[in-house]
């Protein structure tokens, strides 16, 4: 196990009723003016807008709000808050939706001091050096922004999705309130599972040989999501497989299952979605679900004991070598998202063969990346003909 430092200074607020638990915070805090940040009908329709302004109403604070924050957020909405917070006072965010809505603030907290275009923070020209609090409220559990420092945005005009991490983008508090997710569609329910299960196998399959004890928290985590998501299909009201689904959506990505690693993960197939989302707007779940598995049949020979590691601790195999473990983990992980009704091939996703090359060169942008395999332009094509 190599030597890490963990810190994750949220203050999480989990279970039913917990936007109350948000005054003490707020008064501490002496917030008198924030910025009300979501995405559109699913903030209302599931309570959580109307919990969160009566308090607000309550403890005599004002909220503007910026709305209209979609799946994949782009650049231009965190540029027009940006623009507004500078010629009002402002004294914290309080996001309200998933991990767009939350990332979306998470810019606009890193842009509010920043002299510049807050796209230079995303493209490295400058650090992130101060912060607006964040006080956020989830009803879509996926990415784990609620407990990271990270913020993932899509700039349409350069046909680019990248991301910014930092320890001030940390939210001060998140409020995690399971009710809020059972009106979600199923789909995104499915969507935002796979994205979880993606977390772990980041970590679990980045070749790293010494991290056992990390590693079986990460196949817990796993077969948790595999039970879990059918039990949601079936019963999306079903508040226990809610909160469970939830909190494994923070322990995947917070940076618990990276402590001890050689690596922090291979996110080679998160960079290749992000492709996906950015040139066809294709739900980050979906494009998951779609090239995980190519990228791992593209690899695996590199590198089998991880995968067959995956096959032994998580669909009971055991019979073989660990190359052909390996091979019988992938195709268990593909009959998975199949049977939870995921997208598996690009196809699903409405992309033409033809889109392959332009798919290739906008993830090529994104090099160098790969943790068990350092992949290059030529890999990339390769996985995502695969996939196709």
């Amino acid at each position: 196990m190599n030597n890490f430092t963990w810190h994750n200074p949220t203050a999480v607020l989990f279970g039913k009723g917990s936007v109350a638990k948000l005054e003490d915070y707020l008064r501490a805090a002496n917030v008198k003016n924030v910025l009300l940040i979501y995405g559109g009908k699913s903030a209302f329709k599931c309570g959580a807008y109307t919990q969160v302004t009566d308090l607000l109403t309550k403890l005599n604070i004002t909220f503007p709000e910026l709305n209209d924050i979609k799946a994949n957020p782009r650049i231009d909405k965190v540029r027009e808050a940006i623009a507004r917070i500078k010629v009002s006072k402002i004294d914290a965010l309080i996001p309200i939706g998933g991990g767009s809505v939350f990332d979306t603030a998470k810019a606009i907290s890193a842009g509010a001091f920043y002299d510049g275009d807050v796209w230079d923070l995303f493209e490295k020209k400058a650090p992130v050096k101060k912060a607006l609090p964040i006080f956020g409220v989830l009803t879509v559990s996926a990415t784990a922004s609620e407990v990271n420092g990270i913020s993932v945005i899509t700039n349409p005009e350069k046909e680019f999705k990248t991301s910014i991490e930092s320890q001030l983008l940390y939210p001060a508090v998140s409020v995690i309130d399971p009710e809020f997710q059972m009106t979600l569609p199923e789909k995104q329910t499915i969507h935002g599972g796979v994205d979880i299960i993606a977390h772990a196998l980041e970590r679990l399959l980045d070749g790293d040989p010494n991290s056992e004890f990390m590693d079986e928290q990460g196949y817990a985590l796993v077969r948790s999501m595999m039970r879990i998501i059918p039990d949601l299909i079936e019963n999306p009201k079903n508040y226990d497989a809610r909160c469970e689904y939830a909190w494994a959506a923070c322990v995947a990505h917070s940076g618990f299952l990276a402590c001890g690693r050689e690596t922090r993960g291979d996110f080679s197939s998160h960079k290749l979605g992000h492709s996906l989302s950015m040139l066809f707007d294709a739900a980050h779940g979906a494009t998951l679900s779609v090239i995980m598995p190519a990228w791992a049949r593209y690899v695996y020979q590199d590198n089998p004991i991880p995968f067959a590691r995956l096959g032994e601790n998580v669909f009971d195999i055991y019979d073989g070598t660990d190359e052909e473990k390996a091979i019988e983990a992938i195709e268990a992980l593909e009959d998975f998202f199949k049977d939870i009704n995921a997208p598996t091939t690009l196809r699903e996703l409405n992309i033409k063969e033809d889109d392959i090359e332009n798919l290739t060169k906008n993830a090529a942008k994104n090099l160098p990346f790969g943790a068990l395999r350092r992949l290059d332009e030529k890999d990339i094509d390769e996985i995502y003909k695969l996939a196709y």
